[in-house]
């Protein structure tokens, strides 16, 4: 370890990643940008992952390996390596995606030239097993939404609207894994140990600043089974967040405790939280896709949308060549 703090910490929170651990943590150590440290947090993986993050500790000094006495589940290792932090910026990284050399450069220059800006991100591609570019996710099915909501972003100057951009947008939560300021994301409920817990953490940084892109494609999320996004049933994706959780949870009313929790938390005016709130009603008020969650509820399946479908499609057809 360094004996200064260095200015960005990466947390890598993993259970049973052997298969893609090396390649990531290569990817992560090439950056152009050199003074950060690299915590691996281990969730008691029985397979080869000690092993390998223990190699890199060895040869590295920026990293450094922490492995729990048993598996707490996804968000609980999220928690635990951010509480391990040191950087004073912070972005999580898993342990199967890839990052281009300069991700971390031209996001702590963002970071360092925006001080209205919370968190940002580059853009992103997806990649298979082997590595190879997957074609675009498809698109969703928007049809229940109204024509509005795609019309503000997590880049506007009103919190409200950047609420509403996360909780009523298109778009995804790639963003979670881009660089933040630390000192905001101890202001936040950090993870909780629900699927879908990402779009709430995101949310949340949206009611604290503003978000801001890197124009370029950096950042690669790798598909694969046995990947987060190959889980199909809701116990399966409440096994993976929390172990000890009964599966008969009723997950998105707690991702909605979870949004006005952070509305109530967040130090805004009355009169912005009110338009939190406003938007978080409009958000439970979503008839139309409420009967796609109740369905998914009633059949055992979770309910993910378009993106998860289509990474399901894409494990398939990759499980099918092996």
């Amino acid at each position: 370890m360094r004996d200064t703090n260095p200015k960005v910490t990466i947390g890598v929170p993993v259970y049973n990643g052997d298969q893609y651990l090396a390649p990531a943590l290569d990817s992560l150590l090439a950056q152009t940008f050199d003074d950060f440290e690299l915590i691996i947090s281990d969730n008691a993986s029985t397979d080869r992952t000690e092993e390998i993050a223990r190699a890199y500790a060895a040869r590295d000094c920026r990293v450094r390996y922490e492995r729990g006495e048993k598996n707490r589940g996804c968000a609980w290792n999220h928690n635990r390596v951010f509480a391990l932090a040191r950087g004073r910026y912070f972005r999580w990284a898993a342990h199967d995606d890839l990052c281009s050399p300069t991700l971390l450069a031209r996001t702590v220059e963002l970071l360092d030239e925006r001080p209205d800006v919370v968190w940002c991100h580059a853009r992103s591609s997806h990649i298979d097993t082997a590595g190879a570019l997957l074609p675009p996710p498809h698109a969703q099915d928007v049809s229940y939404l109204a024509p509005d909501v795609d019309s503000v972003s997590r880049e506007s100057a009103a919190p409200h609207q950047r609420f509403r951009a996360v909780l009523l947008g298109t778009g995804g939560c790639l963003d979670a894994f881009g660089l933040m300021r630390s000192e905001v994301v101890r202001r936040t409920g950090l993870r909780l140990p629900y699927y879908g817990d990402d779009k709430v953490f995101v949310a949340e940084l949206g009611l604290l600043g503003r978000y801001a892109e890197v124009p370029e494609t950096l950042f690669f999320v790798r598909v694969h089974p046995g990947g987060s996004g190959s889980l199909v049933t809701a116990a399966e994706r409440q096994r993976f967040m929390d172990p000890n959780r009964s599966r008969f949870t009723l997950t998105r009313w707690q991702l909605g405790r979870g949004y006005a929790a952070a509305i109530a938390r967040s130090g805004l005016s009355t009169v912005e939280r009110a338009r939190c709130y406003a938007v978080l009603a409009r958000y439970f008020l979503q008839v139309s896709k409420w009967k796609h969650i109740v369905w998914g509820a009633v059949s055992g399946r979770g309910n993910g949308g378009a993106y998860l479908s289509w990474v399901e499609t894409q494990v398939l057809e990759q499980s099918s060549r092996t």
